[in-house]
């Protein structure tokens, strides 16, 4: 009943062992930790292995082989678990190779103690098929590792002492793993119970299952799994995450959702998943795959028309090897508009600016037909009245012989002149606004009295320098009047009357013309009413057949001067 007893225990706390060890394996976040835990595990397997092979055997010989054996899981397995818990605590000495070789270096000679039983009798009094007695050696390499694992289970403690409240499951665990094999071997050394068999490796068994369950459930060593799930499902981004398999360990609500994945996606490989996506998304399944197979990298793909994902992967490296990979899916659908809304007003912008060109044209076009008027215009102003004045001097040289030389010499002044205007208006010089209205008036009349025509001017008010804004208008609409007067009214008298004001100016030119019964305005007329309108001013004409011709302007001030 005892080795039933015996081995089912060994059994049952081998199969624990090893499925702590797998499983510590493959969550642990330092591979040195992974490492010596994985040691003292190994160890405590070899421990029961020899242990379970010893209760069937009666073969001293046999006997001694697997004690041999066993012991060295015995001598080591104290110096291991002591590194592990330095290891977990970061202590800095725990990088000292002299400090390591100390702390081998007692294992090393109980175990060659041990090995050497046979011919020095120091490590048992007495080794017999049926009977066991310990001696000092024995009781040295107890002591050494119930030493080895108090300091480390202090170190383990004390690590955590300081939130004791948050982490007293895991400061509980870890007295009880040194509790218990402790007591464990005072009932077996002190023969409680009676049992021929030592529970010893059991109870190292049940330690290292409780650092198990310390170090990986209540600290767990990659993040608990309850604080993965609430992380990753209150983030926005989509998260995939794979371990080293490329299985995938957790997807998040936000790639649920998505792309309508359910948690039987868990665990499988996944290119599984990525081909559900480029299938969604319409892409290309090698893009995927170029992706997987790089350390690092990104592509964006397109859920639909206004929803556009950039998916990133990122490699979790644990030291010298990757443990993890990490798929980040960012949600870029706003920079997605955003550059469409872009596109569509650079499109926009294209069309304004292709409209704006065809405007261009055709401002060009009439810039250029308004110069041609103008020049027109000015050339009608000017070459009329100069050809109307020296054809009237010539007629006048013709008529009276005495005054011919005269005549022709004002003839040839009137030529000089019309020469200039003509160039003036072709290259678009405007006389000087500053000079003075009533002087060029005169000038004009001067040269112009001749014959039977006779023009009177009259100047009434002050003229400011402020006028002289409407000075070439002034002088080109009394200009083409005393013309057509002349030319068309064949008129004998002009009255030219110029008042200023500090509001306005008026202008009045009256002749004695034959009139008209109707005013039809002609190029003349017309560009005298361009010409006031341009300056702010109004311009009427008025005419009765057999009493001449009158116009009259005004032209207000204040609205050229607030210009």
């Amino acid at each position: 009943m005892d080795t039933l007893l015996t081995l089912g225990l060994n059994l049952v706390s081998l199969s624990l062992t090893i499925i702590s060890t797998v499983v510590f394996i493959q969550n642990s976040y330092s591979q040195k930790i992974s490492r010596y835990f994985t040691a003292c595990q190994i160890l405590i397997i070899n421990w029961i292995v020899c242990h379970i092979f010893d209760i069937f055997t009666t073969n001293l010989s046999v006997k001694i082989i697997l004690s041999n054996i066993g012991y060295f899981s015995v001598c080591t397995i104290g110096t291991v678990f002591l590194i592990f818990a330095l290891h977990y605590t970061k202590a800095a000495t725990v990088k000292s190779k002299i400090f390591k070789s100390a702390v081998f270096l007692p294992s090393t000679i109980l175990f060659l103690l041990k090995i050497t039983d046979p011919i020095f009798h120091l490590f048992f009094k007495s080794y017999q098929s049926n009977e066991v007695i310990g001696g000092n050696g024995f009781y040295i390499t107890v002591a050494y590792n119930y030493l080895l694992l108090i300091i480390s289970v202090c170190l383990m403690v004390g690590k955590n002492i300081k939130s004791f409240k948050e982490n007293f499951p895991q400061i509980l665990l870890i007295s009880l793993s040194a509790i218990i094999p402790i007591t464990f071997n005072l009932i077996s050394l002190l023969d409680v119970f009676s049992i021929r068999y030592d529970f010893t490796p059991v109870s190292f068994s049940i330690t290292s299952l409780l650092i198990f369950l310390a170090v990986y459930k209540y600290e767990f060593i990659t993040i608990p799994p309850l604080t993965v799930k609430y992380l990753m499902s209150s983030i926005n981004e989509g998260i995939i995450v794979t371990n080293q398999k490329h299985k995938i360990t957790y997807i998040n609500d936000a790639v649920k959702k998505a792309f309508n994945f359910d948690d039987s996606i868990l665990h499988k490989d996944c290119i599984t998943a990525f081909m559900r996506i480029a299938e969604i998304t319409n892409s290309d399944i090698s893009k995927f795959s170029d992706l997987l197979n790089k350390n690092s990298g990104s592509l964006d793909v397109s859920v639909s028309e206004n929803k556009y994902f950039e998916i990133s992967k990122m490699p979790v490296c644990n030291e010298k090897r990757t443990v993890s990979e990490i798929f980040v899916f960012y949600d870029v659908s706003t920079y997605y508009m955003l550059n469409k809304k872009l596109s569509e007003k650079n499109q926009e912008l294209t069309k304004a600016n292709t409209q704006l060109a065809k405007m261009n044209v055709i401002e060009k076009r009439l810039a250029v037909e308004k110069e041609q008027t103008r020049i027109a215009q000015e050339l009608h102003d000017s070459v009329g009245h100069g050809l109307v004045s020296i054809m009237t001097l010539l007629k006048l040289s013709l008529i009276d012989k005495n005054n011919s030389n005269e005549n022709t010499k004002k003839a040839l002044q009137a030529s000089e002149l019309l020469l200039n205007d003509v160039r003036k208006c072709v290259v678009g010089i405007k006389t000087d606004t500053k000079s003075s209205i009533s002087a060029r008036i005169q000038d004009f009349i001067c040269n112009y009295n001749s014959g039977n025509s006779c023009i009177e001017f009259t100047e009434m008010g002050e003229e400011k320098s402020y006028h002289g804004f409407a000075s070439d208008t002034i002088f080109s609409v009394v200009r083409e009047a005393v013309t057509n007067s002349i030319r068309h009214g064949n008129a004998n008298k002009i009255e030219v009357i110029l008042k200023f004001s500090e509001d306005c100016i008026r202008l009045y030119i009256i002749d004695d013309g034959t009139g008209c019964d109707k005013i039809v305005p002609d190029f003349g007329l017309k560009g005298m009413k361009e010409k006031i309108n341009s300056i702010g001013g109004n311009i009427d004409f008025s005419s009765l057949p057999g009493n001449g011709f009158s116009v009259k302007a005004y032209i207000p001030v204040e609205v050229i001067n607030y210009d």
